[in-house]
Order: structure tokens, then sequence, then C-alpha cells
């Protein structure tokens, strides 16, 4: 396994922090994602710029031109969100948190006052931390510890996650978003990770208890039946990022006794 050339970006450019603050301010602005051809950690900002009627592209650096450090990141991690203003000046920002919540912004899904924002922040944040905590103890552990790390993770971190945000939609009324009634990054958000643990080799698995919540599942009707979703949800890009995950998983987040069997079967 060839070990990635450093190639670190500098947020400082030759534009002053005024400047590059009015190219993320810009009503007219385009946008580029750079993160691998998967879904992972990039689906809920691709979600926003398909909500907003963005203008944008993906972008997928090959795992050569990767290795090659052909990209150039602050932290030699994806996903970047270039940001091209109308006039052709370019800025960008770093880390999937950062990425999703000045999207959320721009677009306006953090709600319709600080209260309402920074709540939806919250929720955001620890349905993020979901994620993070199966990508160490589950996802990208040892795979001899997958087995005992995953029944754990059934039998009480998700069971508690689920107690918890059915709680908080509850107390806005059942009606399938965290805050209000409308879509905000919370929503978008959870649907993204609930996706995510679906493209692991357990993901039926785990799935099937997502479903078992009517609390949960009607955030995701009300984000799947958004048009621009919708569409977006509806192209062959967005099912080819869907099946690269699934393919990836399948080789890194299968336990050590399901590689031995698969091994013997051959």
């Amino acid at each position: 396994m060839s070990i990635p050339a450093v190639n670190r970006r500098s947020f400082y450019n030759n534009d002053s922090s005024k400047e590059n603050a009015r190219i993320l301010m810009d009503p007219n602005a385009m946008y580029r994602l750079l993160y691998f051809d998967c879904a992972s950690v990039g689906a809920t900002a691709r979600d926003i710029l398909a909500y907003g009627k963005a203008f944008w592209t993906n972008q997928h650096p090959t795992d050569e031109e990767w290795d090659a450090g052909k990209f150039p990141t602050p932290y030699r991690v994806m996903p970047v969100l270039n940001v091209i203003a109308s006039d052709g000046k370019e800025t960008f920002l770093a880390e999937s948190i950062v990425v999703d919540q000045y999207l959320a912004k721009t677009f306006n899904l953090l709600g319709d006052n600080e209260w309402e924002e920074q709540t939806i922040r919250a929720h955001y944040s620890n349905i993020h931390y979901l994620r993070e905590r199966s990508f160490m103890n589950v996802t990208w552990t040892y795979s001899d510890k997958r087995k005992v790390a995953l029944e754990k993770f059934m039998a009480s971190t998700l069971p508690a996650f689920i107690a918890d945000h059915e709680f908080h939609l509850e107390t806005n009324g059942s009606n399938g978003h965290y805050i209000g009634n409308r879509l905000s990054l919370a929503d978008i958000h959870l649907v993204n990770i609930m996706d995510h643990f679906s493209h692991l080799p357990t993901g039926q698995q785990i799935t099937a208890l997502f479903a078992k919540s009517e609390l949960l599942s009607k955030v995701r009707q009300n984000v799947e039946r958004d048009p621009e979703i919708a569409a977006w949800r509806s192209t062959d890009e967005w099912r080819a990022l869907v099946d690269s995950s699934i393919r990836g998983y399948s080789i890194t987040a299968v336990p050590q006794e399901e590689e031995g069997e698969g091994k013997q079967s051959k």
C-alpha cells in the first residue's frame, strides 16, 4: 500500500479575508466538491447542493492522483468545497462539518432565528457523531473486533440514538422535521447517515432497526419527497456513488469470520 504524498493547501491565498468572504457570500456562486467517487462523507453536501438548485459539479481524484498528491488539501483529507464567484474568483472550504453547515446556511436550512439555527446544529452534531463512532469502533476497527463491536452498537449505541431522536422529533409535533415544518440540515443529515449504514455489509440488519422507528422514517420520507433532492437521487451519478460505497465497504468492513468464510468458499 502506497503512502500518499504530502501536498498541503493553505487557507491563505493572494486575496484578503474580506475578499474571500465576498466569494463565499456570492449568491450566484458555483461549487465544485472534491471527494472520492462514493457517497459517505460527501453525501449530505451533495443533497444540499441539489436542494438549493446550485450550479455544482463533483470532482473525483483517482487513487493514483490522490496518492501522488495532485489534489492538495489542508489536512490531507477530503471533502473540499471550491466556491467560484460569478466573477471567476475562487476560494475553498475544508472539513465535512464546515462544508455541510456553510451550505446549509447558504440555502436556508438552519431555521428562521438564532435559537433554531443553534438547535439544528446540535441535532446535526449528534447525528454526525453516530457515524464517527461507528467508523472508529465498528467499520474501521480491527477485523477480528468488528463482530463484538457490531453487537454492542446494535444492542446499546444505536437504540439509544434512536430513542433520543424520537424524543426530539416527537416534541416538534411528530411531523418528520426536527425544527418547525420544513427541511433543515438536521433532517437531511439524518437521512444520509441512515443511508451510510445501509451501505455497510451489515446494512440490512442496521437498516431494519432504523425502519422500526416511524418518526425517523417520516424524516426520510420528507427529505426524499423534496423535488430537487428526489431528482438528484434519481440520477445515474447518485446511484454510481452509492454503488461505489457498497463495493468499498464490502472489502473494508467485513468481520474476520466472514473474510475467512469467503476465502474458503472460493
